[in-house]
């Protein structure tokens, strides 16, 4: 499968990096035309698979290039598992993912489904990662955006693991449709390397994090 199991190599660091972060569900993505298409996330669900246009928190960080915080102090009720989740949940962090200075060409967003307070040293080590990420999705942007939609999913379902068979039962295909969706996605992957797939050591807390 060409370099996609270091992808879910380097979603499993992603998410022992945010481990050091409150949050109940967080998603990588990259910019295109005014939207947030993920690269991968903390969950397998086919709703967060597909790219959706940015909320008003998401561009305001973009525009100003640092994490923003959406703290609300009212809960709603019975929205822990809704699809809205930047809508219903009452702890945001929105990260801009970019070199310093530059614009922004990706965006983390993590959330709580409880009320939570994200604290200075939460926002200035979501920044740290920002910058960190950023060769990883400037990496992955060109060759992602040459996928199909149902070849995007499958790529998001390869970086969780899931076999030629269990993509199959996940989008609802044959095996032989399935194996020729991987097949298309490894070609179209080759450009990534390895090398791109990592990113250096965050701080937080006195804490180091080597992933």
């Amino acid at each position: 499968m060409g370099q996609l199991p270091d992808l879910q190599d380097a979603r499993r660091r992603l998410g022992l990096a945010l481990s050091a972060v409150c949050h109940d569900r967080w998603v990588l993505g990259y910019l295109r035309h005014g939207s947030m298409h993920p690269i991968t996330g903390s969950e397998v669900s086919p709703r967060f698979l597909h790219g959706r246009p940015l909320m008003a928190l998401a561009r305001r960080a973009l525009y100003e290039k640092r994490p923003l915080v959406l703290n609300s102090v009212f809960e709603k009720p019975g929205t822990a598992n809704s699809y809205d989740w930047e809508l219903d949940w009452p702890a945001l962090l929105y990260t801009p993912i970019g070199e310093i200075g530059r614009q922004p060409i990706g965006l983390l967003v993590i959330g709580c489904r409880q009320d939570h307070w994200y604290s200075e040293e939460d926002v200035a080590y979501a920044h740290t990662l920002g910058c960190s990420l950023a060769p990883l999705v400037a990496a992955l942007k060109r060759p992602l955006s040459r996928l199909k939609e149902d070849e995007g999913e499958v790529l998001q379902l390869l970086s969780y693991g899931l076999s030629s068979s269990e993509i199959a039962r996940a989008v609802r295909t044959d095996d032989r449709h399935a194996r020729a969706l991987v097949d298309r996605v490894t070609k179209k992957m080759q450009s990534v390397t390895a090398d791109d797939l990592t990113f250096p050591i965050v701080e937080m807390k006195r804490r180091a994090f080597r992933i």
